[in-house]
């Protein structure tokens, strides 16, 4: 696959900055598909169809698959393909006494992601009743620096799916107490919500954004709305602090812009007469 950006899952204006942030440390992009490499005494050159580039050393990155050699799967009459064993949403193939969790099953290819499905399989295997062991609702974190976090939908796929009905909002890191002492202040939180509060996905490029993001993971777990964020008191000064901030912006301008807001503005203009 070649794509023409930089995390291609994460916003367009993630993808932006981290591209200026890694190019200002001199980090040069080519976006382009490789279509030879070879030796050239003790470098190394690449060439695409418009460029070559030397160096020293070269990393490839080709991504995974699962690993189900030796594991004879055949002999158990467990279903599987390219992809992973084949599972259902309580983590069981089609051989009832037999679950596979973790990157095996062909989901998300995270080692949180494959703990939390371990846990819902043995549950499921071992425990009566059962619990759903496939989730849309996993955070995930790029460690670079600043790191970048992100839990739900992004405000395209937002945007696909409700249309016209989500608000965005956007939080400078720079007006965070905590980042400006650290001089941590590029990056900013994005959350996207439907029009009554209800989280639908938030990013976060900043320093600890991968502790700070767990907040509104949880939130969003519970079915939280950003006006619960703002009313909860949080420790100062942190990074999570920014989320407060935020939200305790969305839910005034959601209060101003309600029956309520139109009164206190109606009062307003007839004090200052």
């Amino acid at each position: 696959m070649v794509t023409d950006s930089l995390l291609p899952k994460e916003e367009a204006e993630v993808q932006k900055l981290m591209q200026s942030i890694l190019e200002q440390e001199g980090v040069r992009f080519l976006l382009e598909r490789a279509k030879s490499v070879r030796r050239d005494g003790t470098g190394v050159v690449l060439s695409t169809e418009r460029h070559e580039v030397r160096g020293e050393l070269l990393l490839v990155a080709a991504g995974r698959r699962p690993n189900l050699e030796g594991l004879q799967l055949e002999r158990a009459g467990v279903r599987f393909s390219d992809k992973g064993i084949t599972v259902d949403s309580r983590l069981r193939t089609n051989v009832k006494n037999i679950y596979a969790a973790g990157d095996v099953s062909g989901g998300y290819q995270f080692t949180h992601y494959a703990a939390w499905q371990a846990f819902q399989a043995v549950r499921n295997a071992l425990l009566p009743g059962s619990s759903s062991g496939i989730s849309e609702l996993v955070p995930w974190v790029t460690f670079t620096d600043p790191e970048v976090a992100h839990v739900g939908a992004t405000e395209q796929q937002a945007a696909a799916e409700h249309g016209r009905h989500i608000r965005v909002h956007r939080w400078e890191m720079g007006k965070a107490d905590r980042a400006i002492c650290e001089n941590d202040t590029l990056g900013f939180l994005k959350i996207v919500t439907k029009p009554d509060g209800t989280i639908l996905g938030a990013t976060m490029i900043g320093a600890r954004a991968g502790e700070a993001i767990m907040e509104l993971v949880i939130a969003m777990k519970q079915r939280m709305k950003v006006g619960d964020l703002a009313a909860t008191i949080h420790p100062y000064p942190t990074y999570s602090t920014a989320v407060q901030q935020m939200a305790s912006e969305i839910a005034i301008e959601h209060v101003l812009s309600g029956i309520s807001g139109k009164v206190m503005r109606r009062l307003a203009s007839i004090h200052l007469v």
